[in-house]
């Protein structure tokens, strides 16, 4: 294999494994921050240092000032991929587990794909809150349809960064989004953000934010422009179909979340539903 293949499975690996652990460092930030101030934090912190790195990377000499579409478009990505995205994302984690979260976002190649498929993996998602008398329960269900709605706003926000991920560069890009996410939800999480008592915080804590801030959020989308300039927006998407195994493990050792036998269930429901929409014939 060449070196150049090499070092792009190296990152794809890199980059599933930085959304995997995303789940389990914000659910260690829920416990101390609601969600809305989780989101701010971490865009606002990703911003700070992607404006650093843009500042001394080489993608800056030569950029082309930007034009008033320019903005337009950059807001239009930080409204969908942060905004929305995030913001559900975290809505749905603090309302849900882990493991049910994991398995939802692997929606989010479904939406461009036919109903029936669709549909099936719906019914999985109402499945996987059934207790083991088959009674609903709805704090998870409520949590898991969060989840999805960020799904939604996720495989918009790739297709629309797919577009123009050639065009400017990973940097730029990620450092921009950012930068207009944070205009966004720094004035709206900054309440809840002063009200952390920082200097008294855990050292697991500390590192939780930094996982969200730098990590998934600085790293991870980096690498996620870098491979959405490689790959087609539908293959990068696919592989949030990995995250449910890793992140339910992982779950389950680090925050000891308990997995039931309907979730099992459901969960092969929701993945009967990811393989369907790979056949040839569902596209």
């Amino acid at each position: 294999m060449r070196p150049a293949k090499v070092k792009f499975y190296f990152l794809i690996t890199t980059l599933v494994l930085l959304w995997c652990g995303n789940f389990i460092a914000l659910k260690v930030c829920l416990r101390l921050m609601p969600p809305l101030g989780v989101t701010a934090f971490r865009v606002s912190g990703a911003a700070a240092i992607l404006i650093f790195i843009y500042r001394f990377s080489r993608y800056r000499q030569g950029f082309r000032p930007l034009r008033k579409q320019d903005y337009l478009f950059f807001f239009k990505l930080a409204v969908t991929g942060l905004l929305l995205n995030q913001t559900l994302f975290v809505l749905g984690l603090s309302y849900s587990t882990v493991a049910h979260s994991a398995l939802i976002v692997t929606f989010g190649p479904l939406f461009t794909l036919i109903f029936a498929c669709m549909l099936l993996s719906i019914l999985g998602i109402v499945f996987l809150n059934f207790n083991h008398d088959f009674t609903l329960q709805t704090q998870n269900l409520l949590g898991d349809f969060f989840t999805l709605a960020g799904s939604l706003a996720f495989a918009y926000f790739t297709v629309l960064s797919k577009n123009v991920a050639s065009r400017y560069g990973p940097v730029p890009l990620t450092c921009f989004t950012y930068f207009a996410g944070a205009c966004l939800l720094l004035p709206i999480g900054l309440p809840f953000m002063l009200k952390v008592e920082w200097l008294h915080l855990t050292w697991g804590s500390y590192l939780a934010f930094f996982y969200i801030a730098v990590l998934s959020s600085v790293l991870a989308q980096l690498i996620f422009y870098y491979a959405l300039r490689r790959m087609s927006a539908s293959r990068l998407a696919s592989l949030t179909y990995l995250q449910p195994i890793v992140t339910t493990i992982s779950s389950v050792l680090v925050l000891s979340e308990k997995l039931s036998i309907n979730f099992i269930i459901g969960g092969s429901v929701v993945l009967t539903g990811m393989v369907l929409t790979q056949r040839p014939g569902s596209k």
